[in-house]
């Protein structure tokens, strides 16, 4: 940005004074586990709540585009929806379950009903592409049977 003139060179080497490389959450999925310890024990010191190894497991696979923020507040929210001790998967949200990271390989928690997989295939698949027009062509189907069952998941 200096280079191109969108950035003042003196700003510039008042605050390179010490770089720090933080790679992204998702180059370091193996750090979740320890990252959501910490987290439940800074946000909740009264309580024991713990993250299950599968719900670790799941958050591993996450992308997670909005970064450490994303992963607080995912833990907050399900912290929230657990009745236990325990956070497991079913009690991540529905992004965090669409993929798995699995190369393509099938994992489900749980059987639900053909209605709900498809809610939730949708649900990811809308994240996953730029313009329904798009995904309408990805599936197979017509933009109007998209928005049909788009209306479907309200």
């Amino acid at each position: 940005m200096v280079d191109a003139g969108d950035f003042r060179q003196d700003l510039y080497y008042r605050i390179s004074a010490f770089p720090l490389h933080l790679p992204s959450l998702r180059e370091r999925a193996e750090d979740i586990p320890l990252l959501v310890e910490s987290m439940l024990k800074r946000f909740y010191p009264d309580y024991e709540i713990t993250m299950s190894d599968a719900a670790s497991k799941q958050l591993q696979h996450y992308p997670f585009p909005g970064n450490i923020r994303e992963l607080s507040n995912i833990v907050q929210r399900a912290t929230l929806m657990t009745n236990s001790d325990v956070i497991e998967t079913h009690h991540l949200p529905e992004e965090c379950l669409a993929d798995t990271g699995n190369n393509n390989k099938t994992c489900f928690s749980d059987i639900v009903s053909l209605k709900e997989l498809e809610k939730r295939y949708l649900i990811w698949a809308l994240n996953q592409v730029e313009n329904k027009d798009e995904l309408a062509k990805k599936l197979g189907i017509s933009e109007r049977t998209l928005y049909r069952k788009l209306e479907q998941l309200d």
